[in-house]
């Protein structure tokens, strides 16, 4: 008889777990708040946090990004060590945005520039396993904004200079990027 009990709390627990998850995983999927995600320290690519902002419902999504690509360069691109003082600010255009379209939903995918003529990123934002993830980090989780039902962009395309970029050691923005790679980070920034 005991057996039976311990079976019978175990299955309602089961299936309490399942329900919760389901309800967690719809809020999460319902939200519809953009963010700008930020550093709460550059030490550590855990400390991502999040910013709630309140756009203009009549912008498109165009406008969205050109806007947060502005808050990138003007956030985490903004040269902090004093050898950059007098150097050209880096910037980040948004060169095109391509739309699939699908029975169930339209599939959009950016194409983005950073605009770096001094170089800057080669030798700071892209080098070293911590900051080059942030830099990786700051890209994609603005510009995508995957806690969104239907994220902002499903896949980004990022050139350096006008040109594509190639594997480097401590990023990857080679090739087609995917709101999957950050989803994690995210959630617990936006703190569900």
């Amino acid at each position: 008889m005991k057996s039976i009990i311990i079976y019978a709390v175990y299955l309602t627990t089961i299936f309490n777990l399942n329900q919760l998850h389901s309800q967690v995983t719809s809020l999460w999927n319902s939200d519809t708040s953009f963010y700008f995600y930020k550093m709460d320290s550059l030490s550590n690519a855990e400390n991502l946090i999040s910013e709630k902002v309140n756009f203009d419902t009549k912008l498109n999504s165009k406008e969205i990004l050109d806007s947060t690509a502005s808050f990138l360069s003007n956030t985490h691109f903004l040269p902090r060590n004093k050898y950059y003082i007098g150097k050209r600010k880096i910037s980040i255009d948004i060169k095109s945005i391509a739309e699939i379209k699908l029975p169930d939903r339209t599939y959009s995918v950016a194409t983005v520039n950073i605009d770096d003529p001094d170089k800057i990123c080669l030798a700071t934002y892209f080098q070293g396993s911590t900051g080059g993830f942030i830099t990786f980090l700051m890209i994609v989780s603005n510009l995508m904004q995957p806690q969104l039902k239907t994220p902002l962009l499903d896949g980004l395309i990022i050139l350096y200079n006008n040109i594509e970029l190639q594997g480097m050691d401590h990023i990857n923005l080679e090739g087609l990027i995917s709101e999957r790679e950050i989803d994690n980070i995210v959630r617990q920034a936006v703190k569900y």
